[in-house]
């Protein structure tokens, strides 16, 4: 008997989000049942409402709106997770579009987990910057700790995150990164995480995301985000954050100019520096730059 699973996408602004549907609409399914499509409107107004009714008439599969205002991610992501009535919640992204299979193989790793991610493979146009698409900074994949996960395509137990009091940390919604600290509460709390890179969405990447600029100030970001994961996870490393994201912030810029300024290779350099320097800068002062804002978060105290 197929699985039922309610596939989850929040959205702010973006008409790319009916890409996204049409996507789904195109999945081969044999294992999973699709017994709703929720789409989550994190704009302060919900004028999104009726272009999603309307293509509820003809659509594939059930199709909803909620509106959960705020411009904070965490707000939306926890909106959805509190609407799904199925044990299974699949998160898509509204910049992506699934391939055909990417539900089927992401449930295929379903008994083995309470959460299972697939791979988020970006799209490099022709106008972009040949380094884009070298050094491929836009992807997600995971390459180290199974529980760096995201949820730009991930196959989620709901029902083990509400009996462990589970959310998206709503102080984090416009920094970034809530996605990686509910993936850790998930295995601290005795979750299993598979990583299926058999399961693939693609994005498209946009000439605003195509610059340097903006993947320093995401691994920068990121960087932040690990330091705050040392805070809470592991004391004995945050006490040692300063020397050790220190030292490999020091010996990235060094290679960074050491390989050539405008290299590939001095890009990947310089992309560490910057995670490292994010480490330190929490080290120093906790705070996270906020992608969706202008100010940067104070993050909690433990």
């Amino acid at each position: 008997m197929a699985e039922p699973v309610t596939i989850c996408i929040c959205t702010y602004r973006r008409p790319s989000l009916f890409k996204t549907l049409a996507s789904i609409e195109q999945l081969r399914l044999s294992n999973v049942e699709v017994t709703a499509v929720l789409v989550v409107d994190n704009d302060v107004a919900d004028a999104l409402r009726s272009q999603v009714d309307e293509r509820a008439g003809n659509y594939r599969f059930p199709l909803r709106y909620c509106h959960a205002p705020a411009q904070n991610i965490s707000i939306a992501r926890n909106a959805a997770l509190d609407g799904v009535e199925t044990r299974w919640a699949a998160f898509i992204d509204d910049d992506e579009v699934a391939s055909l299979d990417w539900l089927e193989e992401l449930y295929a790793a379903a008994d083995e987990a309470e959460a299972v991610i697939g791979q988020s493979v970006a799209q490099y146009g022709s106008a972009l910057p040949g380094w884009a698409a070298r050094c491929d900074f836009h992807s997600n994949r995971i390459t180290g700790r199974v529980d760096n996960a995201y949820t730009s395509n991930a196959l989620i137990d709901v029902d083990f995150l509400r009996r462990n009091a589970i959310r998206f940390r709503e102080e984090l919604g416009r920094t970034g990164g809530e996605d990686t600290l509910l993936f850790r509460q998930l295995t601290e709390s005795g979750g299993r995480i598979v990583y299926r890179p058999e399961s693939v969405v693609y994005e498209e990447v946009p000439q605003s995301r195509a610059s340097m600029t903006w993947v320093f100030r995401r691994m920068y970001r990121a960087g932040q985000t690990h330091g705050l994961l040392s805070r809470e996870y592991d004391a004995k490393g945050f006490s040692r954050l300063g020397f050790t994201a220190g030292a490999k912030a020091l010996v990235s810029a060094a290679m960074t100019v050491a390989s050539l300024p405008g290299t590939d290779a001095s890009r990947r350099w310089a992309a560490r520096a910057a995670l490292h320097l994010g480490a330190l800068s929490y080290r120093v002062r906790p705070t996270i730059l906020e992608e969706y804002g202008a100010t940067p978060a104070t993050s909690p105290s433990k």
